[in-house]
């Protein structure tokens, strides 16, 4: 059970830090650049992989934390959270919706104001079957977040897919996974290979 346990906090531990690659048309000035947008990302991900979050006030299906680096962002849990067993098949389904306010992230040494417009939607679906004989992976980022950059201000609508697999041979990436779709306004392949082991 040790190695199935393991292989499910892997997969809730997807908090995608990543490089991507695509093939963008000009861009308005105000605009992400492809790199920026994954920071973006990578910077708001960020609230959902803090280990010690500073609890502001309890909700009826969530909470209110503290971001950061300043500001707030409101978590809600609209279904699941916890396993499901039946037989020899385990599931673990999470469906989070997330209201940032004002909330202040940064990623690789860049900093973002971001805001819910009027929010991002974080959908999980993993299935083991037996003793890892059998694992299916889903996922969705869905949402816009209104964001300030610098001197630059926009709105970054996601519409993003997860895929992943167990890498199983390989210790130190032990998850194979993929986000795709589209990015404040690009189209990405975003590598998770970075994704730590979780013992």
């Amino acid at each position: 059970m040790k190695s199935r346990n393991t292989v499910l906090m892997v997969f809730t531990a997807l908090a995608v830090g990543a490089t991507a690659c695509s093939d963008d048309p000009t861009e308005p000035e105000d605009a992400l650049t492809e790199e920026e947008a994954i920071g973006l990302l990578n910077g708001y991900r960020g609230l959902l992989a803090t280990d010690d979050p500073e609890f502001i006030e309890e909700t009826p299906t969530g909470g209110i934390i503290g971001c950061p680096l300043g500001g707030t962002a409101e978590v809600n849990l609209l279904g699941g959270g916890d396993e499901e067993f039946a037989g020899d098949t385990v599931r673990l389904t999470l469906d989070i919706m997330i209201n940032p306010m004002n909330c202040r992230v940064a990623s690789a040494g860049a900093q973002y104001v971001v805001t819910g417009d009027p929010s991002v939607r974080e959908q999980f679906r993993m299935q083991v079957v037996g003793f890892l004989e059998s694992i299916e992976v889903t996922g969705s980022t869905v949402g816009t977040l209104a964001w300030e950059y610098g001197d630059r201000s926009g709105r970054c609508e996601m519409d993003l897919a997860l895929t992943a697999e167990p890498n199983l041979m390989d210790p130190e990436n032990p998850v194979d996974a993929t986000l795709t779709g589209m990015l404040c306004g690009h189209e990405v392949t975003i590598d998770g290979a970075a994704i730590p082991f979780v013992d």
